[in-house]
C-alpha cells in the first residue's frame, strides 16, 4: 500500500497499524467521488477515485481487485493521496 505523503506499507501487520491508527485519531466515513472502475480479466478489477473523510480527502490512484476462488474480491494493490 502506498499512501502519499505518509510511505509506503507492506505487509498484513503494516498496513493495519496504518488504518488502526487513523481511526484511533478520529478517521472516519470514507465516501468515493466518481469512481472509475477498469476490469482487467474476469478477475481483476482496477479502481480508480476522488475521496473523501471527515478529516480528509483526496486522490485513489489505484485498487486493485482481485477475485478470490471463494467468489469474494480482495484488496491486492493501494495507491492513494491525501490532498487536504
Amino acid at each position: 500500500m502506498e499512501a502519499k505523503p505518509f510511505g509506503t506499507f507492506k505487509g498484513h501487520e503494516e498496513i493495519y497499524n496504518f488504518w488502526q491508527n487513523l481511526i484511533t485519531d478520529g478517521f472516519s466515513h470514507v465516501e468515493y467521488i466518481d469512481p472509475i472502475i477498469e476490469v482487467i480479466d474476469e478477475k481483476s478489477a482496477i479502481l480508480r477515485s476522488g475521496w473523501k473523510m471527515n478529516k480528509a480527502k483526496g486522490v485513489i490512484h489505484k485498487e486493485l481487485w482481485v477475485l478470490q476462488k471463494d467468489g469474494k474480491a480482495k484488496l491486492r494493490e493501494d495507491s492513494f493521496e491525501v490532498q487536504g
